[in-house]
């Protein structure tokens, strides 16, 4: 199999906007730090461009197949790979279906009413909003009881848009993803536990594979976490590569573990490196 790719990294941002169009600022910061997504190319494999053109041997496949990835297949005249829907994948990569399998730490809320953040950011300490769907530290906002003006317009968009996950803010001392691949027969396979280098904004750095940084009881927690996952995913329809996002932090002067922070239900900038098996290997046809 010979694959041609189109790596669309902002796939969260058109997941949550279908008239979506990248701006400039998004442009950049994906050819900033979207180099690593190149690992998942096969010695015969290409990236699309303008001006590819189809291919016999080539199947379209995409880091997430969104309408816009589609339509790149489409105007290289080649047929891409079998797919989940876009719903499905809509619906398994917003944060709230990370949120309902247990997700996120103990005092996580999603919320799509603005009395509910209210009432939220009257308790003690400071938190951390997000926004359902986006990528790379977008989105989010901290937040300590009073916001400005210009913060709770912020607020009320996205809660009439998509709502938002609320949760303590913490600080991360160690950031970890697990890889798996999900066939459509609901059969799937997980890679090795890796640790993530992300700036303090969550902007992903580098990947490698985890030695001893876990405990042992971590690393089953991730591994029950992720198994869970793919059986979740299996559910909702979707199929191919994903990724459990997790990290130990300290809130208070105590450490904690959170074994399921974020769902990718896409290829991811690790995927290349914690999955055993090269991604032209595999094969959802």
């Amino acid at each position: 199999m010979r694959f041609g790719w189109v790596f669309n990294l902002d796939a969260e941002l058109e997941l949550a906007l279908p008239s979506y169009n990248p701006k400039l600022s998004v442009l950049s910061q994906l050819a900033q730090y979207g180099g690593g997504s190149r690992a998942l190319l096969g010695p015969e494999d290409i990236e699309l461009g303008p001006e590819t053109r189809a291919t016999a041997s080539l199947i379209g496949r995409a880091w997430c197949p969104t309408r816009r990835a589609l339509a790149a297949f489409a105007a290289a005249g080649i047929e891409p790979e079998p797919h989940p829907s876009l719903a499905v994948l809509r619906r398994v990569n917003h944060r709230r279906f990370a949120h309902e399998l247990g997700g996120g730490l103990p005092e996580q809320h999603y919320v799509d009413e603005r009395g509910a953040v209210e009432a939220l950011l009257a308790r003690p300490g400071q938190w951390m909003l997000k926004r359902p769907l986006t990528l790379a530290g977008r989105g989010q906002l901290r937040a300590f009881r009073e916001l400005s003006v210009k913060e709770w317009t912020w607020v009320d968009a996205s809660l009439a848009h998509d709502g938002l996950i609320v949760e303590p803010l913490v600080l991360p001392t160690l950031e970890l993803s697990q890889h798996g691949f999900v066939w459509p027969s609901g059969a799937y396979e997980l890679g090795r536990a890796c640790v993530q280098e992300v700036t303090p904004r969550g902007v992903f750095r580098g990947i490698r594979l985890a030695a001893s940084e876990l405990s042992a009881d971590e690393a089953r927690a991730l591994r029950d976490s992720s198994e869970r996952v793919a059986l979740a995913l299996t559910n909702a329809g979707y199929f191919g590569p994903f990724g459990v996002d997790a990290y130990r932090y300290e809130r208070d002067g105590e450490s904690g573990f959170c074994a399921l922070g974020e769902i990718n239900a896409r290829y991811t900038m690790g995927f290349a490196v914690g999955f055993p098996r090269p991604a032209h290997e595999l094969s959802l046809a």
